[in-house]
C-alpha cells in the first residue's frame, strides 16, 4: 500500500520536471524566433530607408536640373523684331567656376566671388533673357517674373530677366541648397531645392571637341556658348558606411561623411544662340 502511495507522488514530480524543461525550451525557441524577427525588421527598415533616400535624391536632383535647365534653354531669348532688346540679353549665359556670380554694378556686367557658405567646388551661372509673357513665365496678373516668382519691371513692352544660380548653406543649417538670386522686386536670394551640394557647369563653344570650364572662357567668348553641360550632386539624408558614388567628372569618389550621394547630368542647348536662329 505504501509503494502504491509513493508512486503517484513520484509521477507528479516527474511530470512537473518535464513541464519546466519544456517551458525553458519553448522560451529559448521564442527568443530565437524573436531575434530573427527583429533582424528581419531591421533589414527591411534599412532597405526602406535606403530606397526612400535614393528616391528623395533623384527627386531633388531632377527638380534642380529642371529649374536651372529651363532657364538655360531660354538664355539669350529676345523677339527677332527687337534687336536692341537682344543686346540687353547678350551674352545669355555667364559662368563662375568654383564661385558664385555677382553683379558688377551694371545690368550687363558680372563677376565671381567665393563665399564662406558655398561648397568650394561648386559653380554658379547667370542666365538672361527677355520676357514676352508667352514663351516665359508670368504671374497671375500677367507681370513678368524671375526664378523666384517675383515681379520684374517692364521696360516698355518687355522685361529683361536676370537669374543667378549657385549652391550655398542657409544660415544656421548644415544642408546645402540650390539658390537663385533674381532681379525681381524682392532682390533677395532664396533657396529652391534642398540637398543640392554641387553645381558643375561646362560650356560648349562652336566647333569644340569637348566642353570647358568657366575659367577657360574669355569674356568675349560668352556670347559664343552654344550648349551647357549641367551636373548636380545631391547629398542624401542618411549615412551609409563605405558609400561611394560617381561624381560629375565621371570619377568614382568616396563619401567623406558617409552620406549617400547622387550625381545627375543634363546636356542643354542654348536655343537662342545666333547659330540656332
Amino acid at each position: 500500500m505504501m509503494a502504491a502511495g509513493i508512486a503517484p507522488r513520484r509521477l507528479r514530480r516527474l511530470q512537473a520536471g518535464h513541464t519546466l524543461l519544456e517551458w525553458i525550451i519553448a522560451a529559448a525557441l521564442g527568443l530565437v524566433v524573436l531575434a530573427g524577427a527583429l533582424a528581419l525588421y531591421r533589414s527591411q527598415r534599412d532597405t526602406f530607408m535606403r530606397s526612400a533616400d535614393a528616391a528623395w535624391m533623384r527627386e531633388a536632383g531632377a527638380a534642380a536640373l529642371t529649374i536651372v535647365g529651363q532657364h538655360i534653354q531660354l538664355a539669350g531669348y529676345a523677339p527677332v523684331d527687337q534687336p536692341a532688346l537682344r543686346l540687353d540679353v547678350t551674352p545669355g549665359v555667364f559662368g563662375c567656376q568654383a564661385m558664385r556670380p555677382v553683379s558688377g554694378g551694371r545690368a550687363d556686367v558680372f563677376g565671381c566671388v567665393a563665399h564662406a557658405s558655398d561648397p568650394p567646388d561648386s559653380d554658379g551661372i547667370v542666365v538672361r533673357y527677355a520676357d514676352d509673357a508667352i514663351a516665359t513665365w508670368a504671374s497671375a496678373s500677367g507681370e513678368p517674373t524671375d526664378c523666384l516668382g517675383q515681379g520684374v519691371e517692364r521696360q516698355g513692352e518687355y522685361a529683361v530677366i536676370v537669374n543667378r544660380f549657385y549652391v550655398a548653406r542657409p544660415p544656421g543649417r548644415e544642408e546645402p541648397e540650390l539658390y537663385c538670386f533674381g532681379n525681381g522686386h524682392a532682390r533677395t536670394p532664396q533657396p529652391l531645392v534642398e540637398g543640392i551640394e554641387r553645381l558643375s557647369l561646362r560650356y560648349w563653344l562652336p566647333g569644340a571637341a569637348e566642353p570647358i570650364g568657366a575659367r577657360s572662357i574669355a569674356p568675349a567668348q560668352w556670347a559664343d556658348v552654344v550648349a551647357v553641360d549641367l551636373c548636380v550632386v545631391v547629398r542624401g539624408r542618411r549615412a551609409a558606411a563605405g558609400t561611394s558614388f560617381v561624381d560629375c567628372d565621371g570619377r568614382r569618389a568616396q563619401s567623406k561623411d558617409g552620406r549617400n550621394r547622387l550625381s545627375l547630368l543634363r546636356h542643354l542647348v542654348v536655343r537662342n544662340h545666333e547659330a540656332a536662329l
